[in-house]
């Protein structure tokens, strides 16, 4: 029997329960979610706790919920006819859209949103007058929870299945998944929040062990050298993409590559001696590299090994896991990424598959980089690659600045304008670090602020902005692209400025 999980505070409590009742109480669900590992592991939640209920349950990944794509999902609505829609790891910041365009479908009695992205400023929903609106929210920053930190998407449905049923414990380690591959981590620096405490409840379970190790991706997987000919976590400047080099690495430190039986070893088969002769040596590389020894802070850090999960495969670790399944929702196959989480093997190999493609298209993105592939403006960096498709600009620019390719001092706003599907518009990421957070700077308050703006401008919609404090994005038709750039530097400045004055005090 599975022990008790403490929800806090006492209101996101109730809201949990009332998401818990109206999911027991439906018919046919429709269950819509994001692209990304937060948003496939939080919507692999929900349908395994759907089909476990015996309930008939229609699913769908989206890229992004706004304006356009959500009159897609009214249309779905009254093709599948549900009497419940849930969305997962998206929907709080888009309530009007999903009033305006999906809840009056005639089918549906009710709709669940667990999410941990900023609500809607005109979204106050909170116990009795859920019930009237007939939408019942469960997200972390109404009840004071950072939802940037301490709940993901996936935690949030994690919470509403162990409510349904502690049976579904085993989806904890699915919510470990999730919230690592939202970084909540802060890259291996430990959980904090409702988050540890689901950790917890994992490892108590059995499901999940904690360790302080490398953190690099593919320490149960890959051959020694290509571990690191393939690190872009952080980028390592004349080895990551230089077989040769890597070769050398291991070589110089006398560490054999193979066993006695000439199988290739990985980075799990070396001895604490050999992990501390490698750990020191990558240190001075970065150090050496970005002239900074902070730099190399986040080469070590906790390790979630996912204990029932086969050995020497990418779903042994939540960082392994976690970016396989980005890997299928950057390549637009988020799909395959769900159904890897549900347990399907033959869309496990066709997520190796994706996964290498990511990788490579990470590596080229970030070589790219490497040679001057931003300009600075005032408060902020921006790169410009047209070859970066939309689906993983926000991870490239995020990754830049974690391996100091982009300086860190100031946010970093990437520009893709090879953009999915057919719309039009220009995609715009935006990722900065926790210390200038704390130091006032919100990305989601400057992207929803500046798109307001130009919307009120011009008297139509041409920007569309969300998302968090430290990670955010936008949609931006290009005629506005400098414009809405401008903006955004003007408002980080104002930021900047005003925590400057505020010390100053």
């Amino acid at each position: 029997m599975s022990r008790p999980f403490p929800i806090e505070p006492e209101s996101l409590r109730e809201q949990v329960h009332l998401a818990s009742r109206a999911i027991m109480h439906s018919r046919k669900a429709l269950a819509i979610s994001h692209i990304d590992a937060d948003g496939i592991t939080s919507l692999s939640i929900v349908i395994s706790m759907l089909k476990r209920l015996g309930k008939e349950v229609v699913w769908r990944n989206i890229h992004q919920l706004n304006s356009e794509t959500v009159v897609e999902v009214g249309v779905l609505a009254r093709e599948v006819q549900p009497d419940l829609v849930i969305f997962s790891d998206l929907g709080s910041g888009q309530i009007g859209l999903i009033q305006e365009h999906v809840q009056g479908t005639p089918s549906i009695e009710c709709i669940v949103i667990l999410d941990h992205h900023i609500p809607d400023e005109a979204s106050d929903l909170k116990s009795a007058s859920v019930e009237r609106n007939g939408i019942i929210e469960v997200n972390p920053c109404q009840h004071g929870v950072a939802g940037s930190y301490d709940l993901s998407g996936a935690g949030a449905a994690f919470l509403v299945a162990y409510v349904v049923s502690p049976d579904n414990v085993d989806l904890s380690e699915l919510a470990v998944v999730g919230a690592t591959g939202d970084l909540q981590d802060y890259y291996g620096k430990g959980f904090s929040g409702i988050n540890k405490a689901i950790v917890r409840l994992a490892e108590s379970e059995g499901y999940v062990a904690v360790r302080r190790d490398l953190t690099f991706f593919g320490i149960s997987t890959r051959p020694l050298p290509y571990l690191l000919e393939y690190a872009t976590d952080p980028y390592l400047p004349g080895i990551t993409g230089n077989r040769d080099a890597c070769f050398a690495f291991f070589d110089e430190l006398g560490i054999p590559l193979k066993d006695a039986d000439e199988n290739w070893r990985t980075w799990t088969d070396l001895g604490n001696e050999e992990k501390k002769q490698v750990i020191q040596r990558l240190i001075d590389v970065i150090t050496r590299s970005y002239d900074s020894p902070r730099a190399a802070t986040g080469i070590i850090g906790d390790v979630m090994t996912l204990v029932r999960r086969p050995p020497k495969t990418e779903l042994r670790t939540a960082k392994e896991f976690s970016t396989l399944l980005n890997a299928c929702g950057r390549n637009r196959k988020a799909e395959v990424g769900v159904r890897i989480c549900l347990g399907d093997l033959q869309s496990w190999h066709e997520g190796q598959v994706l996964l290498q493609q990511h990788r490579a298209n990470l590596a080229s993105a970030l070589r790219r980089l490497e040679t001057g592939g931003f300009i600075e403006k005032p408060g902020m960096y921006v790169v410009r690659d047209p070859e970066t498709p939309d689906t993983i600009i926000g991870v490239v620019i995020g990754m830049a600045q974690g391996s100091r390719i982009v300086p860190a001092d100031k946010p970093v706003i990437g520009v893709s304008t090879k953009t999915t599907g057919d719309s039009p518009m220009v995609k715009i990421s935006g990722r900065v670090g926790r210390s200038l957070v704390k130091s006032g700077v919100n990305l989601r308050d400057v992207f929803v602020t500046a798109s307001q703006s130009l919307n009120g401008v011009y008297g139509r919609m041409v920007a569309e902005g969300g998302g968090h404090p430290m990670a955010a994005g936008a949609f931006v038709l290009p005629e506005y692209l400098e414009e809405f750039l401008d903006l955004v530097s003007s408002l980080i400045l104002n930021m900047l400025q005003s925590d400057g004055e505020e010390k100053g005090r």
